[in-house]
């Protein structure tokens, strides 16, 4: 982007009474957020959750491999704790 960043005219949009002026206000958002979701690749998020789930599912396998030694491990909330004995 340029160095002559829009702001957003959010903040004043529930202020405004519902006429033109407020649909111009509201179009020109999208005209300012427009040219980042032009640069957005799909390709890339599809990407980077493709290894998210190869992350979480290389570490369940190895909390897995873990517990099968009596390693007092397990995941939880997508964080890997050590555990109490016979939890």
């Amino acid at each position: 982007m340029d160095n002559d960043k829009k702001a957003l005219a959010t903040s004043e949009l529930t202020t405004l009474p519902l006429n033109h002026n407020w649909y111009q206000k509201l179009a020109s958002n999208f005209e300012i957020i427009q040219p980042y979701l032009d640069k957005l690749n799909t390709d890339d998020l599809d990407d980077i959750s493709d290894k998210i789930n190869i992350y979480e599912d290389n570490m369940q396998a190895i909390v897995n491999i873990l517990a099968k030694y009596d390693v007092p491990i397990q995941i939880v909330n997508g964080k890997v704790v050590e555990t109490e004995e016979g939890e």
